[in-house]
């Protein structure tokens, strides 16, 4: 019998944040959700989601949420969509959220899985992701920044936390029908994978790997 677990989500209104909590919940562990407003996603409390609300770069709103749990999943984008333009747009973005994260955790010992980005994964040629255009909008580029700094923050705490970074497949989608991943070496996959088979919900409960970024591709389609 597997042993309850107490995890908080941050985002988990999004299509992977959502997709995360069910699985979580699906699982019977104990869930509470860090959203802007309970009220645009009622499923959550309707499903036994403790909601609190706030901003995930907010060390306080964070605090709230992260204080008793054994494990934090990041699954927290800024917007839903590409923006029309990245001016203004604020490149701390996701180092701040880790910051906050790390003040409200009760200990270094907390597990914390964040949803990485596939532009900081690795091509055969020693290039990353993002360096290819044909792969990786140049316009996106200050969201790869920003999503790159998170190993950045993690790294840069002693003493160092449990942590993991997950990247799912460019080719991750609600349409796809997938039913099984593999974790592997941070290197670039063009395989497609839904939002159900994250396996980020698997390594906060169920850790193999820990203070590293691995990539998520599927092993079945």
């Amino acid at each position: 019998m597997r042993t309850q677990q107490r995890i908080t989500v941050l985002g988990a209104g999004g299509r992977a944040g959502s997709a995360i909590t069910r699985r979580v919940l699906g699982e019977g562990h104990r869930v509470t959700a860090l959203v802007r407003s309970g009220a645009r996603h009622p499923w959550l409390e309707g499903s036994g989601v403790t909601v609190v609300e706030g901003d995930a770069t907010d060390p306080a709103d964070v605090a709230r949420a992260v204080t008793d749990a054994d494990a934090v999943i990041n699954a927290v984008t800024p917007f839903s969509a590409p923006p029309a333009s990245f001016d203004g747009f604020d490149e701390s973005f996701y180092e701040r959220v880790i910051g906050a994260i790390l003040a409200g955790i009760r200990s270094s010992a907390v597990r914390i899985v964040t949803v990485g980005l596939s532009a900081d994964l690795w091509l055969p040629d020693g290039r990353v992701v993002a360096d290819d255009p044909e792969l990786f909008p140049p316009a996106l580029l200050p969201f790869a920044r920003a999503h790159a700094r998170e190993r950045l923050a993690l790294e840069a705490v002693s003493p160092m936390p449990d942590w993991l970074i997950v990247v799912p497949p460019a080719g991750l989608s609600a349409e796809v029908q997938s039913d099984g991943y593999v974790l592997a070496e941070p290197v670039f996959s063009d395989a497609a994978l839904s939002y159900g088979s994250l396996a980020v919900a698997d390594e906060a409960v169920r850790p193999t790997r820990r203070g590293s970024v691995l990539a998520l591709p599927c092993t079945q389609g």
